[in-house]
């Protein structure tokens, strides 16, 4: 089945729209309501279909190829230093815009594209990943895969496939999971994202050379969920105060693990404009 995008079941949906307010508009006095439900029951059906259409990995790349191709044009204009921290994931990473400032003097390179999921950074890895030999890896992913219907178990196949992959072409880096955040949003789906993180700790704690970065206590509350103060109006992503948290739990472990001489210039992220999550 060919892939169909979020916009265009929109603009299909918006035309079936305006032809039914035309058709209503009209004076057709013999024509029942009941008659139009035919018609809506049709839509729905194949509304359906589409969105349970699995998406391949030809579809994937095109979703996000735009994107990939901007950090690709911006590599060849200026390689970021080997060695460096890469912060990849979704729009967490994108929109944190005093990145290199709040991990200084470490290097660092932000790789982010909104809206993604884990299984979507794996088919872009080797492009802008391993591409950058970094000295460690540090992922936001599962806040999207979780919204959009992904088994806890299912997100964390594609970390293990991730890991695996790292195992294999980048042998001497690390990787550091930055835990699923809460969200004033996502509240109701807390529980799946728990059962994520609790796997992404499990699995650090077992190998030296990966490592779990918890942001998801500090933006507790008392008994109450999630701080409100740390959230954008839309109560889903990050204002600065919610970047400073995020700061104060990271920025000392990598400082521990890698020290504070990795002082090379490393990030292109100014020049990229941050994208909505989608």
């Amino acid at each position: 089945m060919p892939y169909y995008s979020q916009n265009s079941i929109q603009y299909a949906w918006t035309m079936h729209r305006t032809r039914f307010r035309v058709e209503v508009g009209r004076v057709q006095p013999a024509r029942k309501r009941t008659d139009l439900y035919p018609k809506f029951r049709i839509l729905g059906i194949a509304l359906l279909i589409i969105l349970s259409a699995p998406v391949t990995s030809d579809e994937i790349e095109s979703l996000w190829e735009h994107k990939i191709q901007e950090f690709e044009e911006l590599d060849m204009e200026s390689m970021p230093p080997e060695g460096a921290i890469l912060f990849v994931g979704s729009s967490s990473i994108v929109f944190w815009s005093k990145l290199a400032e709040d991990m200084a003097p470490l290097a660092v390179i932000n790789r982010g594209f909104g809206g993604s999921q884990m299984h979507e950074l794996n088919e872009f890895r080797d492009r802008i990943v391993t591409n950058y030999n970094p000295r460690a890896i540090v992922i936001y992913e599962g806040d999207n895969d979780v919204a959009l219907g992904k088994s806890p178990d299912e997100i964390l196949a594609s970390y293990d496939d991730f890991i695996s992959h790292i195992d294999e072409n980048l042998p001497s880096a690390d990787i550091c999971f930055i835990a699923v955040k809460p969200s004033i949003r996502r509240e109701q789906l807390w529980p799946q994202m728990e059962i994520v993180n609790t796997g992404l700790k499990e699995r650090s704690a077992s190998r030296d050379d990966l490592c779990y970065l918890d942001i998801a206590t500090p933006m507790m509350k008392g008994e109450g969920f999630v701080r409100e103060d740390l959230f954008a109006a839309d109560g889903l992503h990050l204002n600065r105060k919610g970047y400073e948290v995020w700061t104060e739990t990271i920025r000392p472990i990598l400082v521990d693990r890698y020290g504070s001489d990795s002082t090379s210039p490393a990030t292109l992220q100014e020049k990229i404009l941050p994208e909505k999550e989608h």
